[in-house]
């Protein structure tokens, strides 16, 4: 038996390793304190590897899952939950996109580093072989990586919404797209604004802390002139927020308008439909999903028509035709990696000039005192005579865009007389000074904003003279509801409430009116407004955000009947409705548990899910990786955080290690300077020993 074993390890190494380009002895992982890979090689490539065999060592599995949809071989690990993904990926043509643009559309520099990428992440599964999810999945390709980029951008851009929205028939409500619940802070000052005359940054992007999409720090340094520090994706071959020694930037999602949905008319016999003036068939494209049930693996294949908006999703409500830009488009990868390694604003832009990005607003800092952000992502070029409020009813070609708003046309802010910058998810009309935002329009613009939004902008526009750091972090760590934005405006009713008609809920509406709006850990009545507002969502079929942004206020019937059920749920649990917020929300990890401050949709952003095993509201989103930055012409200083650590294995020391000084708005110093590192390194090795 043992001979077998040393066998089938010896043909998966040969098999999957994909490339020899790269010896691992020319790539250094440093791993300090807290457990952060710092990866240091003699090319970019070099460094990619190190990235992914650094990040397989410390999240292989979740590694596994976004490549695995490009395999169409999710489902069969997370039987639904990944088979939408699996689906999502065959709908819209990734598959055949990638593979007929990529010799064209990917430079040769960028091929190197993903296919130095994607050998690590072959070396690591073929040096351990026991931690494979999905037999016969290796070798993955470069091909493969930039699937898992498109994919996820088309479903971030709007679509994944749109196809739940679609088979939950409010295809009419979401006119536009609308968080799931959490959101992302940025945050720029100007050397005018500072007390020690340094551009400050803040990233703050808000993630599921743990998962597929929960940040990952590393480090990236190439003798080519890749240094970087910060966040990414696991799949990423480069950061996605963070900054190198020039320059830094982060991204907040944007709502715009990415893609359309459209009504088709069909016939009789839903063979055909009707498009300007005739009667036209569809074509089909067949899809292969593997759907995990219990321990049996199941095949389904089937056929998805496509018309000419695009993919059709069939339901008994009508069918749907998608059309999104981000389907059409492969260079978001590159363009990342691009910004990862521009030294200067002309470089940085020429990176976002690109437009290869399938959404987000980018807030960017520069070492002598540039700030600049962007309203940035694949936007069709409209037609501004048209109606395009959702589903649109598709029988004319006169919907089908085919260009792009160019970068001319997007919103941009640089270097503010204000001196500050700001985005938290809101509309870019509201991005800095009163009196200095943009009046700018374009077809499928987001116009909406969130409390985030509107309390930054407060807090910075309210501000007289120069900031200290203590304001700057004051302002990331807000946890109030802005008393005259759009949380009041459709809660109101819930702070009107007349006690006298609602005898048994008196105590809890009078503990509602002396409620400050604000999310401290401690405070007893924070505790009754985040159950009520957990509860108003109800059997929504939107999240909490879509509250504060709907047309229509909240209504007596709805906040009454949430507050009956808050009431109901800490009588239930603690036998009093006199409860701290902190009692009734944690944050946990492995065997650490601590009460924490924030609310959803406040700076200080906290969302959690009720845990039936804790019996207590568990964080599951908010507030994720966040970096502060001070840059001068001498270099940066640099401050993160994480919420739990740098591993997702229970048994490493960095499973939970940085969890305290998450919770007390704590962080840890890092650093770009190679000696800085060397200096707190645990641990100094090449991949694979």
């Amino acid at each position: 038996m043992k001979k077998i074993l040393i066998t089938f390890t010896f043909i998966l190494s040969f098999t999957f390793t994909f490339s020899s380009e790269i010896n691992p002895k020319d790539v250094t992982i440093v791993r300090d304190t807290f457990g952060v890979p710092h990866i240091y090689g003699i090319t970019d490539a070099d460094a990619a590897y190190g990235l992914a065999y650094a990040h397989c060592e410390d999240a292989f599995t979740l590694i596994q899952y976004n490549l695995l949809a490009t395999k169409n071989k999710l489902g069969s690990v997370l039987g639904k939950n990944g088979v939408l993904l699996d689906y999502a990926m065959q709908f819209f043509g990734v598959d055949t996109l990638v593979e007929n643009r990529y010799e064209k559309d990917v430079s040769p520099a960028f091929k190197k580093v993903l296919e130095g990428y994607i050998q690590g992440v072959n070396d690591y599964a073929a040096k351990h072989p026991t931690e494979i999810l999905v037999k016969n999945t290796f070798p993955f390709s470069p091909k493969d990586v930039l699937k898992g980029y498109v994919g996820m951008g088309i479903l971030l851009a709007g679509a994944g919404l749109d196809l739940k929205a679609i088979k939950d028939n409010i295809a009419a409500e979401v006119f536009q797209p609308n968080e799931k619940g959490s959101g992302s802070n940025a945050m720029v000052l100007a050397p005018s604004r500072t007390e020690d005359g340094k551009t400050w940054f803040l990233s703050n992007s808000h993630q599921p802390i743990e998962g597929q999409m929960a940040w990952y720090e590393a480090h990236v340094n190439s003798n080519e002139g890749w240094n970087m520090l910060g966040a990414l994706f696991p799949g990423g071959v480069s950061i996605f927020v963070g900054c190198n020694e020039n320059l830094g930037w982060t991204h907040t999602t944007d709502y715009h308008n990415f893609g359309d949905v459209y009504l088709l008319k069909l016939s009789n016999n839903k063979k055909q439909y009707f498009y300007d003036n005739q009667w036209k068939d569809f074509s089909y494209k067949t899809v292969h999903l593997k759907i995990k049930l219990g321990k049996i693996i199941l095949p389904v294949k089937k056929k998805n028509p496509v018309c000419e908006y695009g993919p059709v999703f069939k339901t008994k409500h009508g069918w749907f035709a998608l059309r999104y830009p981000s389907a059409m488009e492969i260079r978001q990868a590159e363009q990342w990696f691009l910004m990862n390694k521009a030294k200067n604003f002309n470089e940085f832009e020429t990176a976002i000039k690109m437009q290869a990005m399938p959404l987000f607003n980018t807030t960017y800092a520069y070492r002598e005192g540039n700030i600049f952000l962007i309203s940035d992502g694949k936007i069709p070029l409209r037609d501004s005579t048209l109606n395009w409020r959702r589903p649109i009813i598709g029988v004319s070609s006169k919907y089908k865009w085919t260009e792009m708003l160019p970068y001319e046309r997007k919103i941009k802010y640089l270097n503010p007389k204000c001196g500050f910058l700001f985005n938290c998810n809101g509309t870019p009309l509201n991005a800095t000074a009163y009196d200095e935002n943009s009046t700018d329009y374009f077809v499928g613009l987001q116009l909406f904003t969130y409390n985030r939004n509107e309390r930054f902008s407060r807090l910075l526009n309210e501000h007289q003279g120069v900031f200290t750091w203590q304001d700057f972090k004051s302002i990331k760590f807000d946890k109030s509801y802005d008393s005259a934005g759009t949380y009041m405006r459709n809660f109101k009713v819930l702070f009107n409430l007349d006690a006298t008609k609602y005898p048994y809920l008196k105590d809890v509406i009078t503990k509602i009116k002396a409620w400050n709006l604000s999310g401290d850990k401690n405070d007893k009545n924070a505790s009754i407004a985040m159950l009520t507002n957990k509860f108003m969502t109800g059997k929504s079929k939107m999240p909490y955000a879509f509250l504060m942004i709907k047309e229509k206020p909240l209504n007596e019937e709805e906040v009454v009947t949430a507050l009956k059920k808050t009431k109901k749920y800490l009588l239930k649990t603690y036998q009093t409705i006199d409860v701290k917020l902190g009692d009734v929300q944690h944050i946990i990890r492995g065997n650490k548990s601590f009460p924490i401050s924030g609310l959803s949709e406040v700076p200080r952003a906290i969302d959690t899910k009720y845990d039936k095993k804790n019996l207590i509201y568990k964080m599951t989103a908010g507030d994720g990786y966040m970096q502060f930055a001070k840059f001068s012409k001498t270099g940066v200083e640099l401050e993160t955080i994480s919420p739990f650590g740098a591993s997702t294995h229970s048994d490493s020391k960095h499973y939970n290690d940085q969890l305290e000084l998450f919770v007390n708005e704590k962080t840890k110093k890092m650093s770009l300077l190679k000696e800085d590192v060397l200096k707190s390194a645990k641990r100094i090795y090449h991949p694979g020993e």
